[in-house]
């Protein structure tokens, strides 16, 4: 079994929320993101146990990882959102949606089965995904091999589809940034749990037309336990979002749609 993660988590962060004037503090969230290289330095030994330079060329890999490591991470964020008041996307009798606690329905088996739970990203999404926005030809590796002239060697990174960071995913949904920032430290005290990149989209400075006016905190990580590490899929890395309700509630299906018109606009 894996190691457990040693790095310091003691960093403590301001949890308040919106002032006044509209506008997010600069303190506690915005400075989660620094805080967290400084409390994982890229030569720390929470980094150093992992072999960065082994990377996933196969696609079909790294879905068949993520099929794996999914239910390993549902049941990661429903522990995390039972500690710090988060709520999933819920369909009620009427078949209207709506967030619901986790508080409220964990231990009700009907009502569980009614949370949308993040599903996989397509197979197809994903190539979309890797040609749009990385460039990557891994799909053409056989032909490269086979085909490309004598002496010349392939595009470094052309094939790299680990860059994929979120073929599996969930999202955590809160109230307010206090009970999200509460959930940051749950997973950060999660021994666990690796952190290797935070993409701070609440923080002012974020220029959120890259995005279409969408906000969230998107977590990637490892989860190293008893479960992941027995099916090999400790060394994947899969994607949290937390997000705040206001934004979540035009994460809906028209919203979707505008977005996927945006990002096929943008070339992404």
């Amino acid at each position: 079994m894996c190691d457990s993660v040693e790095a310091s988590r003691h960093a403590s962060h301001d949890g308040s929320s919106r002032g006044r004037n509209g506008r997010w503090p600069k303190s506690g969230l915005f400075s989660f993101s620094q805080s967290m290289h400084q409390d994982f330095p890229r030569g720390s030994s929470a980094f150093s146990r992992v072999d960065f330079s082994s990377k996933i060329t196969s696609l079909d890999q790294l879905c068949a990882q993520a099929t794996g490591l999914d239910p390993i991470l549902r049941a990661k964020v429903q522990e995390w959102a039972l500690g710090s008041q988060g709520h999933f996307r819920y369909t009620d009798d009427h078949g209207n949606q709506d967030f619901i606690l986790w508080q409220d329905v964990w231990e009700d088996p009907d009502k569980i089965e009614r949370i949308r739970f993040a599903k996989l990203k397509t197979v197809g999404r994903a190539v979309e995904k890797l040609m749009r926005s990385y460039r990557c030809l891994f799909h053409f590796s056989v032909y490269f091999a086979l085909c490309r002239p004598s002496g010349t060697r392939a595009c470094p990174g052309r094939e790299d589809v680990s860059r994929l960071l979120d073929v599996c995913r969930q999202s955590i949904v809160f109230e307010n940034v206090k009970d999200l920032i509460a959930c940051v430290h749950l997973i950060q005290a999660d021994p666990e749990v690796t952190i290797v990149r935070v993409k701070n989209r609440l923080d002012p400075s974020y220029n959120s037309y890259a995005s279409a006016g969408y906000r969230d905190l998107a977590l990637n990580m490892r989860i190293c336990n008893e479960h992941s590490s027995h099916i090999a899929v400790d060394a994947h890395v899969c994607e949290v979002q937390l997000l705040l309700k206001e934004v979540a509630r035009i994460k809906n299906e028209d919203g979707h749609k505008r977005y996927i018109h945006f990002r096929n606009m943008r070339g992404q």
